[in-house]
């Protein structure tokens, strides 16, 4: 007769019909969950839960993080029904009312446009003062020619070759 062979220990069969018999809080273990991603003391008191869909919660705590004023600590589960073990779909801080966060994204092409842009209506700006001050010019050599203006006297004065000694 042949032997049969044991199953390792940590094999265990499940009969399809069992029913699980656990009751499980499902606040406290979505708080578990975020206690688990967070470092020790990172993790403030419960805010609230939103109800996502069918048997899909999101729960929100707070974010005791240096550097994340206002975001949270947000633990999505699902749990098909009461009699089911909930399952841990994602732990993520996400940004709350009025916390900081970095701003909009602005691809390369559209930042290079503007400022190409700038640098041409900066360029035009000067080109139309260059010719503002070159009109300038010729209206103050005009004005020159036709008034006669006096002219300094050289001497060095008394008061100046005493200084200077």
């Amino acid at each position: 007769m042949a032997k049969t062979k044991k199953l390792p220990k940590f094999v265990k069969l499940i009969k399809p019909v069992k029913e699980v018999k656990n009751s499980f809080d499902v606040k406290a273990f979505a708080e578990v969950a975020a206690k688990s991603a967070a470092k020790p003391n990172e993790l403030g008191a419960f805010i609230e839960v939103i109800e996502e869909g069918e048997g899909v919660n999101t729960y929100l705590f707070e974010a005791i993080q240096k550097g994340y004023v206002g975001w949270r600590w947000s633990v999505t589960v699902f749990q098909l029904d009461p009699s089911s073990e909930p399952t841990l779909s994602e732990v993520v801080m996400i940004p709350g009312e009025g916390s900081i966060k970095a701003p909009n994204w602005i691809p390369w092409a559209e930042r290079l446009a503007d400022y190409q842009a700038l640098q041409q209506e900066l360029e035009k700006q000067a080109k139309e003062d260059a010719e503002a001050n070159a009109e300038e010019v010729v209206v103050e050599e005009v004005v020159a020619d036709e008034v006669e203006l006096p002219v300094a006297d050289l001497e060095v004065s008394e008061d100046t070759k005493d200084q200077t000694n």
